[in-house]
């Protein structure tokens, strides 16, 4: 069983839990920051876990020249594969540089935008994103260091998280759904296609929610809702609320490179949606995806480094 998360200092403990090496975890944060919504992904040789990254240097430097995407029985683009995922720990960027008009996909402004919040908790905080006065205080109160963070004691990370998480995710897809297999605690989130599926409809609220999936030409949208409200958007801890939509589409290109939107649209936390643009290279066939135990391995939540998150009294 491998192991990838170790012992971290607190202050970073909601960066560390994505990574067993804090000086990984930063090369890769950087990474993020600069690609996470125009496109670019860290290299195939630059992964977690040490144990696995001899011999993987360039990033595809094992794969076939692109050629164009395959596709399933029904002529619709076919998404399987193992993925490189951009780990994007700020879906903000800097100060807001990442985020995107849903509708233009060019950058757009909002009052007091890239301000800094002396008043706020834990890390240095901007204006970085549309809040609402409820998002904007629920941005500034997120501490941590202080009252813990749910992904530091291995509770789900919910859909965005996870698909900001810097493993690799393996697709699963087929004519009438589409299965997303993180690396990351070993967790999946399945997305029916067929139009005829319902999802029952007395289901909890969920940590990752449930999606539907429909194409629009050679666009796969999954539209994701049903939340319960304590998951955070990214590592930083950008807020979002139980009635947030996430929306998230594919579209492969060719045979190696699939284009990818995340839009959040959340009136509650945010005056206006907003969207990254991210792009996703598929892995060399040598890397595969491997078992994460989150649990066996945070040695930090025994020795009291990491502060315990707990439920809070009540759901956004």
């Amino acid at each position: 069983m491998r192991i990838r998360l170790n012992s971290v200092m607190a202050v970073a403990a909601f960066v560390a839990i994505l990574s067993f090496d804090l000086g990984l975890a930063a090369q890769q944060a950087a990474q993020g920051q600069a690609g996470g919504a125009t496109g670019a992904a860290p290299a195939a040789g630059q992964r977690g876990g040490g144990a696995r990254g001899g011999g993987r240097g360039a990033a595809n430097a094992n794969l076939p020249p692109a050629g164009p995407a395959p596709r399933l029985s029904n002529g619709k683009p076919d998404l399987s594969g193992h993925w490189n995922n951009p780990y994007t720990p700020n879906m903000a960027g800097v100060r807001g540089a990442n985020v995107l008009d849903p509708m233009t996909l060019m950058p757009f402004d909002w009052p007091h935008k890239g301000e800094p919040l002396p008043d706020a908790k834990g890390q240095p905080k901007t204006y970085d994103l549309p809040f609402t006065e409820w998002g904007l205080a629920e941005w500034k109160a997120y501490d941590p260091e202080k009252n813990g963070d749910y992904a530091g004691s291995c509770l789900p990370f919910g859909m965005a998280r996870s698909i900001n998480s810097p493993h690799g995710t393996q697709i699963v897809h087929s004519n009438d759904a589409i299965a997303f297999l993180f690396e990351q605690n070993t967790w999946f989130h399945w997305v029916p296609l067929d139009p005829n599926f319902k999802w029952p409809a007395d289901l909890p609220p969920s940590w990752t929610g449930v999606s539907t999936g429909h194409w629009e030409g050679d666009k796969l949208v999954i539209e994701t809702t049903g939340f319960n409200g304590y998951t955070r958007l990214d590592t930083n801890g950008h807020p979002h609320s139980k009635d947030v939509k996430m929306t998230n589409t594919f579209e492969r290109l060719d045979s190696r490179t699939i284009r990818h939107t995340f839009t959040v649209h959340d009136p509650k936390a945010y005056i206006h949606d907003w969207t990254n643009v991210r792009t996703w290279n598929l892995k060399p066939a040598n890397d595969v995806i491997m078992e994460y135990s989150c649990e066996e391995n945070n040695l930090g939540l025994d020795d009291g480094t990491i502060v315990k998150w707990r439920y809070p009294d009540r759901k956004n």
